[in-house]
């Protein structure tokens, strides 16, 4: 099974019906070095199983419960049992779709880091951890997931891992490198910018800008454009981008046919594909990314939906402060 139209998602939906997450900003001691949290949480048909992916630009934290997922990572395929007490996982950058598979029913938290925030954090170096998942208790020492209790509602969760978790986490750590973050702010703004342009702006050689963006982003600042513009294509393909935006994103490709390469070379498929397929996993990613954009932007608040969500089927839940 390909698609997700039967999936019965207790996390909201598209307008179209497709399954989304509840999702929030952090509370605002957190923000400087995480950006989003969300639980997705649905059920798959007897007998049914989904090959989706998933596509974040920085390191990442899921927290899985139920069902094993199947993911297909730069060591090899991997399948991951969350068992009885749920498993967390740490992701770093994707540099493309990895792929996913998974059956019955689901329940995932994910933590999303800001770019550099692994370098502050003591997390591996994202060059190292590239497209790769490692188990969060070698990490930290103990199973994150065990913080939560899933009887509870989606807002206590969050809450939960907020101040048992994230808190001891980024407590005394120094800021994130402001290169770092402007960089990520312009490639949000305009993913077409000259770096030699951007190092003069900051008053520094283009070799430190190379060489903290790469240490930031875990690779070379062209590429983390070129990943930039082409996950906003793909949030336009997959529904979860503002339509008004959609010219311009398009316009950041020379033609049709520049697009569906790097379609292509990122996501494993044409275009055409990535529209008119469900993806639902891959969809809550990449939503998480045109979120953390919209608001750099100031086009969306914090706690404000997208307009891309079916209010009708939005959960009920409670905003931290």
């Amino acid at each position: 099974m390909n698609g997700a139209a039967r999936i019965e998602s207790r996390t909201g939906a598209t307008r179209a019906g497709a399954p989304l997450a509840v999702s929030r900003a952090p509370a605002e001691d957190l923000r400087p070095w995480f950006y989003w949290m969300s639980i997705a949480e649905g059920t798959i048909p007897p007998g049914e199983r989904v090959r989706c992916g998933r596509f974040s630009d920085h390191a990442s934290i899921m927290i899985i419960y139920g069902d094993p997922w199947t993911l297909h990572t730069a060591d090899g395929t991997q399948t991951w049992d969350p068992g009885p007490d749920g498993r967390a996982l740490y992701f770093g950058p994707h540099t493309y779709r990895m792929p996913v598979e998974i059956a019955g029913r689901y329940t995932v938290i994910k933590l999303q880091f800001h770019a550099g925030a692994s370098s502050v954090l003591d997390l591996p170096d994202q060059s190292s951890i590239k497209d790769r998942v490692i188990d969060c208790e070698e990490l930290f020492g103990r199973n994150i997931a065990a913080l939560v209790d899933p009887r509870d509602d989606f807002e206590q969760r969050l809450r939960a891992l907020e101040q048992h978790f994230m808190r001891p986490l980024v407590a005394g750590a120094q800021g994130i490198d402001p290169l770092v973050t402007d960089f990520e702010t312009q490639s949000f703004m305009n993913p077409d910018f000259a770096i030699s342009e951007f190092a003069l702006r900051h008053g520094v050689s283009k070799r430190t800008v190379e060489r903290n963006i790469r240490r930031g982003f875990g690779m070379t600042p062209k590429q983390a454009l070129r990943r930039a513009r082409v996950m906003d294509a793909g949030a336009a393909l997959l529904g979860v981008a503002r339509t008004e935006d959609d010219d311009d994103i398009a316009l950041r490709y020379f033609d049709q046919s520049h697009l569906i390469r790097e379609v292509r070379a990122f996501f494993g498929m044409s275009p055409g594909e990535l529209k008119g397929g469900a993806h639902p996993f891959l969809r809550i990613a990449i939503e998480a990314r045109q979120r953390r954009r919209l608001d750099v932007l100031n086009k969306l608040g914090p706690f404000e939906p997208g307009p891309w969500r079916n209010p009708e089927a939005e959960p009920e839940q409670r905003h931290s402060a």
